[in-house]
């Protein structure tokens, strides 16, 4: 099969390359230098996806030769464990309805509160999906798409975090990086020209759309903080609860963007 030559051109074309997102490309394709320095330089996870949907990341043999493994999707890593019971530690060879893999190897009952958690960001990560099939369709502004390119990376990202105990990436969205995003959400009308909005049908399906994504943020934030913030109110896990704190700051800065975009406000110098 012959190769194709992905560029740092068609990168910026396809993605939008806010730092500690994700990027997937086809197999049979090779990355140009430039094209890979950007990746790396933004911490860029890169995978390749085939033909039959199975996922693959770069890896380097001891001999320095770059190689390409199959790994699990959402974790990244290679191959499966037999599961074992959370309590007993016992192994299960047959797995009853209603127990579910926690991690790769563990496994617990299906009201255990941390699938909840997963259920919620599942859901939101389906939504934001299907919004972006809808702008792809329906939306002039290109850098609105990679906008939503980002969002959808960073939910991946807290899923990620929270199956594989990594930590999470800092969010951000475009040129934003997650300080200045909260500060454009707290002052949009200093940073944007526009200020506060509560939502109301005037404002169309598109910010009425991304409103759903961000309330659905917030519920998956508040499933967080009953397994993350202890009695003392120490929390267990900052990066995830700092991580859906500013997703929602983000989606919430994107509704007044797309507001201004189509009301014709919006200059393109903020792009």
């Amino acid at each position: 099969m012959s190769s194709t030559y992905i560029t740092e051109t068609w990168l910026r074309e396809k993605f939008g390359l806010a730092e500690g997102t994700e990027v997937q490309l086809p197999t049979e394709s090779l990355l140009t230098p430039s094209a890979r320095e950007l990746l790396e330089t933004r911490n860029i996870r890169i995978k390749y996806v085939d033909k039959a949907g199975r996922t693959f990341f770069e890896q380097e043999t001891a001999m320095g030769v770059p190689t390409r493994q199959q790994v699990n999707p959402l974790t990244g890593k290679e191959g499966w464990q037999v599961g074992q019971c959370i309590v007993c530690h016992q192994a299960v060879t047959k797995k009853p309805d209603t127990l579910t893999h926690l991690n790769e190897r563990d496994l617990v009952a299906k009201n255990d509160a941390r699938l909840k958690l997963r259920g919620k960001l599942d859901s939101a990560i389906a939504y934001a999906v299907w919004i972006q099939t809808e702008f792809e369709v329906s939306c002039h502004a290109l850098v609105l798409t990679h906008y939503l390119s980002d969002l959808r990376s960073a939910l991946g990202n807290v899923l990620r975090a929270e199956v594989t105990g990594e930590a999470m990436p800092p969010v951000s969205m475009g040129k934003w990086d997650e300080q200045m995003l909260h500060a454009i959400s707290h002052q949009p009308l200093k940073y944007l020209g526009h200020d506060h909005l509560l939502p109301e049908a005037s404002h169309g399906k598109q910010v009425a759309r991304l409103n759903i994504l961000r309330t659905m943020v917030r519920e998956a934030e508040l499933c967080a903080a009953d397994i993350y913030i202890a009695q003392d109110f120490s929390v267990i896990r900052p990066d995830i609860m700092a991580g859906l704190n500013r997703l929602s700051s983000a989606i919430y800065v994107m509704m007044l963007i797309v507001l201004l975009v189509e009301r014709k406000q919006w200059k393109t110098d903020h792009d």
